[in-house]
Parts: C-alpha cells; structure tokens; sequence
C-alpha cells in the first residue's frame, strides 16, 4: 500500500509551475497584441504583419532545438533557464522603452532567449519522475494549468492596457511578467539543484561559457537581421528545420533498439502535433481576425478588444483541465480504461470539431448581421479540450519517451514541431478579403478545411496506434520481467 507522500507532487513542480506562469504572461502579452501592433501603429500590411508574426514565434520555438542541446552537453538546465530569461526580458524592455526602432533587435533577444527557457523548464520537470511514475502526467497537467493562467492573464491584459495606455506600456509590462519570472527561479532553486547544475565535466565550464555568451550574442544579431528579410526568413527555417529534423533522425538511429524504437515513436507524436498547432494557431491569426470584422464584441456597453477573445481558450483550459484530470480515475473505476495514445488522438478529435463549428457559424449568419459572442466561447471551449487532451501529454511523454542524455535536445524538438507550425500558420492564414465580399468566400472553406484536417489527422492516429504502442508494451515487458 502507497502512503500519501507518495502520491504527492515533487516541491519542484510548484516552483517551475510558478516560474513558467509568469514566463507566458510575458509571451502572451506580447503575442496577443503583436499583430495589431504591426499593421495599426507600424502601418504594416496585414499579410506582411502574419508572416512576421509567424516567423518570429517560429524563431522561438525552432531556438529551442539548440537550446535543449546546450543544456543538455554544457550548461545545464538552470544556467540555460537564467540566461533565458534575462535574454527575454531584455527583449520585452527593448519593445516597450526602446520603440520600434528596436523591433528587430528585441525580437532577436526574445526568439534566443525563448530558445534556451522554454524546453529546459519542461525538461527540468521531468527529471523530477520515474519512467513509469504515474504522476507525471497529472503533474504536467497541472503545470499546464499554470501556463494558462498566464496565458490567460497576459492576452487579457495585453489589448487593455494597449488601447488604454498604449504599445508601450503593454510590453513594459511583459518585461515585468519575465523579471519576475527570473526572481522567482532564483528565489526557489534550491528545490531544483539535485538536476540543474551543468552536465559531469561543466562544473566550472568558464571558457566554454565565455563562448557560448558569445555565439549567444552572434545568434541574437543573426536573428535580428533575418527577421528583418521575411524572404531569407523563410528559407533559413526551412534549411534549419530539415537540417534538426535529420540530424535527430541520425541521433536516433544511433540509439540500442529499445530507445530507438521509443524515439520512434516520439518523432512520430512530433509530426502530429505539427498538424495540430497548425491548425490550432489560426485562433491567434484567422479567428482574431473574424472576430475583429463579423463577430458582435459588446458586452454591457464595453467593446472587448479583438485580440483580448483569445484569453477565452485559456479561461477553457483553467475551466475544463480539472473536469478532465477528474474523468480518468472516473473512466478507470468502470473499467473503461484510456491509454496516453488514445487521448492524444482525441486532442486532434476536438480541434477538428472546432473549427467544424466555427464553419458553421460562418456559414449560418447573414453578410449584415455578426456573431454573437457565444459562438466564440463555444468554439473556444472545444478548442481548449483539444489542447487539454494533447498539450500536456506531449511534454509528458516526451519526457517519458527520451533517455536522460537526450532529454533537452529532445524537448527541444518537441518545441521544433511547433515552429514549423506557426510558420505554417501564418503561410496559411485566411486573408482580410476585400469590401463587400461574401464571408463565405474568407472563411467558411478554410475553417471547413481546418476543421476535416484535424479529424483526417485523428483518423491517422488511430490507424498508427498499434503499431506506436507496441515499444511502450515492450518497454513495460522488460520491466516487469526484471
């Protein structure tokens, strides 16, 4: 019989739970508000300001490939997670008391900085579990849920404080939401040192950190000049993402056949996120449009800033993630059991069905008449179970997937697949349209089409299913006969 210390969470998870909260409050404040801020006070062209968006958060994400491999062989997770943080909120002052003069350099700290913080938190939260400890996955839940609240503050906070007070002050803002980020790690990080500290040979890596601050700075410069020239942008992704998509491919055939045949499968749950947050980041491009132009934002005399509807997806995932945690112990006492892989397929499920609605809604309201705001929570409500499905449980099993030498470079292809999402995103976004064209030639189709790639994906998935849980079966084998 378990005793209840067992059951309970590592101290680790409350610290890093804290520390990612406000680390998305930043990102979040930014994002949410980072299109308009391109096209209404930078007189952007709309399309223009999606792709520079999407190549920026691709940037972010993509950085946090070389970010996991440098904790992983000379930083380790808590000088990566520091010098993160402080790259990003340097980049968050530098939008908000630097100005547009700075953009590109701030994007080029953020996307750096982005790359070293994010897949290391992750990460470092994994180390805190046995392979098969079955709290690892209520535990990224509930660190999930801390990611929302921060999301959820942040983009609520964000077009408020823009229309009120201006860009400026919003980013400042952001920066704030970082610093204290950082103060918080530092406050708690004597619950993380068992697993922080630099790799075996790095304790004190002080050459090797004197050039790893320089190519930090050489990388910051380099992302600012590509952000700048969307065209190389977009070429620099392609040849990079490739290039990290095969050298993991070659790391991973390297491997003996048992960790071989599980970074197998996480490549594949990688491939199936990408169509995921493709689809799923329309909600920051196409559906904040739709809902800036068709959907009626008033509320008791208050029009809600466009970009602030975005804060519904997270306000569903504060809402529904513990109804969720809840249904699994539920399901299991009738016997109805829901393995890691089914659930993941029924993230793709959900996504499918929300953009099926958002079709519908497009297609049931007049070209004089907008959409009520319902619609929108709804849509934001299936969105939310999507990524409550899967989100959480991909960090889960990536960290339950990859041998501990791999951890971070693994994480960071986890946070690779996403990338190339937003990129794709912002390629595929639904255009503005001209005057007077019908709503069904914008949107309907291309939510239709969102919404049948989701379910094409899910049956995908399913399809595969046998075939991804036989190294999981097997590994569970090994196990039990030792």
């Amino acid at each position: 019989m378990s005793d209840g210390r067992e059951k309970a969470q590592p101290k680790a998870l409350y610290l890093l739970f804290m520390t990612e909260l406000w680390e998305r409050f930043g990102f979040f404040t930014l994002v949410s508000i980072f299109a308009f801020y391109l096209v209404e006070r930078l007189k952007v062209e709309r399309d223009e300001a999606f792709l520079i968006f999407s190549t920026f958060v691709s940037f972010s994400y993509l950085s946090t490939v070389v970010g996991g491999v440098m904790a992983d062989r000379v930083l380790g997770f808590g000088r990566a997670i520091l010098a993160g943080a402080a790259s990003i909120a340097a980049g968050y002052l530098l939008l908000g008391l630097g100005g547009e003069g700075w953009l590109y350099l701030a994007l080029g700290f953020l996307a750096v900085g982005n790359g070293l913080f994010k897949g290391n938190v992750s990460a470092l939260l994994g180390r805190f579990y046995a392979d098969e400890d079955p709290r690892r996955a209520p535990g990224f839940t509930l660190f999930y849920i801390g990611i929302n609240v921060g999301v959820l503050a942040g983009s609520l906070l964000a077009g408020v404080v823009a229309e009120a007070y201006g860009y400026g002050w919003a980013f400042t803002i952001a920066g704030l939401g970082k610093l204290i980020a950082l103060a918080t790690y530092l406050m708690g990080r004597r619950l993380v040192r068992q697993h922080d500290g630099p790799p075996a040979g790095q304790e004190r890596p002080r050459r090797a950190l004197g050039l790893t601050g320089v190519a930090l700075l050489i990388a910051v410069g380099l992302s600012a000049l590509l952000l700048s020239r969307l065209s190389l942008a977009g070429w620099v992704l392609a040849a990079l993402g490739l290039g990290m998509a095969g050298s993991y491919l070659v790391v991973i055939l390297r491997q003996e056949r048992a960790v071989r045949n599980r970074l197998l499968v996480h490549l594949a749950l990688a491939f199936f996120s990408i169509v995921f947050w493709t689809i799923y980041q329309q909600y920051a491009i196409s559906v904040t449009l739709f809902a800036q132009q068709d959907v009626d934002r008033e509320i008791m005399g208050w029009v809600m800033p466009s970009s602030s509807t975005a804060s519904f997806g997270a306000l569903a995932l504060l809402l529904l993630s513990p109804l969720v945690t809840l249904l699994w112990p539920w399901l299991e006492r009738r016997g109805i059991l829901v393995g890691d892989l089914a659930r993941y397929c029924l993230g793709l499920v959900w996504l499918g069905l929300a953009y099926l609605l958002l079709s519908l809604v497009v297609d049931a309201s007049s070209s004089a008449a907008k959409a009520s705001m319902l619609w929108i929570l709804l849509f934001y409500g299936l969105l939310g179970l999507g990524e409550i499905f899967l989100a959480p449980l991909g960090l889960a099993l990536t960290t339950r997937l990859a041998p501990k030498h791999l951890a971070g470079y693994a994480m960071g292809m986890w946070f690779f697949a996403v990338a190339a999402a937003v990129y794709l995103a912002g390629v595929l976004a639904v255009p503005q349209g001209t005057a007077g064209e019908p709503k069904l030639t914008v949107y309907e189709a291309d939510f239709l089409l969102y919404g049948l790639g989701g379910l094409g994906a899910a049956l995908l998935l399913l399809l595969a299913l046998p075939w991804l849980h036989r190294p999981l079966r097997e590994e569970e084998e090994v196990k039990q006969a030792r």
